[in-house]
């Protein structure tokens, strides 16, 4: 939910922000203004964060030499420039979700942008990252997919999907047309696409910087999440112009061909400030749902992500002879959890159905935006399902939860089912009840975690269902996050 506040308002208030915060948004502090401060006049559909300090950019970099990372895009709606982005399929765009909304065209193969080299084909529509939190911008991941595959002959950048890549220390190098100034009260676009090299760091030494800047102390405390990595080298940064590029560990391909994208430009504060370094997207904690997202529904999928290979997430040794093929995929996960469903019920029910006239949406209830409520104990009714959940070959799933019961009294419950033949059988999980000591009434329960087998399961649906014995008897749903291993 947003604060709506006056023009003038908003005016003042960012005006005096700009005039004493080096706070730089690659997506971040500043997003409140970007977005509010469109005039009335302006549409829903054509807002989006379009303030110059929302933007990123390339300092202390050089021209890249044209057609080396063949890969990279420009976002432009009708002034131009807004963000950058990287080519994952022919016909899908890798950048950040706070680049998102709005009509615009992507640039492909166009090195320096004063030139009508490449083509340019419009959005056909973004999917944002289920967990992509505007307010922190933690998951800025988005998905644009195009109205058509592009006919370029450029190159896809791979996307990395190994954990521990890339190394501490590791050098890395990001890229885009962004401001070339690290002067907040100048700003000097590059026509021609910019590089520069950084060195990564720990999230944990990304998460203790701090100091002044612009007069001001300011620090990254607890704002550094896993979905997050961290890159400096003093004098070089990426700030406005070039959020939504990537960061990559090069190959040695001319075209780009075998870079690896290890993130994407997200926020930072200041630019090229050897207090603060610049921070990008994880990529690695995004690959399987950017794998699901262009597998299904690009017109042509890439062979490299979707055709069983995976890409190499470091760059080839100095051996010139061809790498051996990585083997196909078995579809598993080495253990680790894996979200293949996340809803939070902002704008709806989501991925989930409504059992019957016992379950309601609520656009805020309790102080939480997005909920779903489930009353009485009319069976299915009273209860509210998923849509069919792809498993792809793993067979233990883990459901986390939040929940607030409201007049739930000792033989009142709620339950948690899940089925395998898309809703015609279900087995029970869990139950949950005031005489079992498992909650109290009108207190939140957030990250509520159970996990059940589903062996030999291709699809699962997951419910929720109310056993209480009156209209009286509540249970309100946050949000619900279904994993898989």
């Amino acid at each position: 939910m947003k604060l709506l506040l006056s023009t003038s308002v908003q005016l003042l208030i960012a005006s005096q922000f700009l005039m004493e915060s080096d706070a730089s948004l690659r997506g971040r502090a500043l997003s409140f203004f970007a977005e509010n401060l469109a005039s009335s006049s302006q549409s829903v559909e054509d807002e989006r964060d379009d303030s110059d300090s929302m933007e990123t950019r390339i300092i202390g970099g050089s021209v890249s030499k044209q057609g080396r990372y063949s890969y990279a895009v420009s976002l432009q709606d009708g002034i131009g420039h807004f963000c950058g982005g990287t080519l994952i399929a022919r016909d899908v765009v890798l950048t950040a979700a706070h680049c998102q909304g709005g009509k615009y065209d992507v640039i492909i193969g166009r090195h320096d942008l004063e030139s009508r080299d490449g083509e340019s084909i419009a959005m056909d529509y973004e999917v944002p990252y289920p967990k992509y939190n505007d307010k922190t911008t933690d998951g800025d991941f988005n998905l644009v997919f195009l109205k058509n595959p592009t006919k370029e002959k450029v190159s896809l950048v791979n996307i990395n999907f190994d954990s521990n890549s890339p190394s501490v220390g590791e050098e890395v190098y990001v890229m885009g047309w962004g401001d070339t100034t690290s002067d907040d009260y100048t700003q000097k676009l590059a026509n021609k696409l910019m590089d520069v090299s950084v060195n990564v760091i720990s999230n944990k030494d990304c998460d203790a910087s701090q100091g002044q800047i612009g007069g001001w102390f300011d620090n990254y405390n607890n704002q550094i999440s896993d979905n997050m990595l961290c890159a400096r080298d003093n004098g070089e940064d990426a700030c406005q112009g070039d959020s939504g590029g990537p960061l990559v560990i090069r190959g040695k391909d001319g075209s780009g061909a075998d870079d690896v994208q290890v993130g994407i430009v997200s926020w930072g504060v200041g630019c090229a400030n050897k207090n603060f370094p610049g921070v990008y997207s994880r990529i690695s904690e995004a690959h399987e749902w950017i794998k699901r997202e262009v597998c299904s529904k690009s017109q042509d999928p890439p062979a490299s992500l979707c055709g069983g290979g995976e890409s190499e997430p470091n760059p080839p040794s100095s051996d010139p002879s061809p790498p051996n093929p990585s083997p196909p995929s078995t579809g598993g996960s080495n253990g680790k959890w894996q979200t293949v469903l996340y809803e939070n019920f902002d704008k709806g029910y989501g991925s989930f159905t409504r059992g019957g006239r016992h379950a309601k949406f609520y656009k805020s209830a309790k102080f939480r935006d997005g909920v779903i409520g489930i009353q009485n104990g009319k069976g299915p009714k009273s209860s509210f399902y998923s849509e069919d959940i792809r498993l792809d070959g793993k067979s233990d799933v883990k459901v986390t939860f939040s929940y607030m019961a409201i007049s739930m009294e000792d033989n009142d419950s709620f339950c948690l089912d899940y089925s395998t033949d898309s809703g015609n059988k279900w087995n029970e999980v869990d139950c949950w009840s005031t005489s079992m000591s498992d909650f109290n009434n009108k207190i939140w329960q957030d990250d509520v975690s159970v996990t059940f087998s589903a062996k030999n399961a291709d699809e699962v649906n997951i419910r929720f269902r109310c056993n209480g014995n009156s209209n009286k008897d509540d249970v309100l749903f946050d949000e619900i996050e279904v994993e898989a291993k």
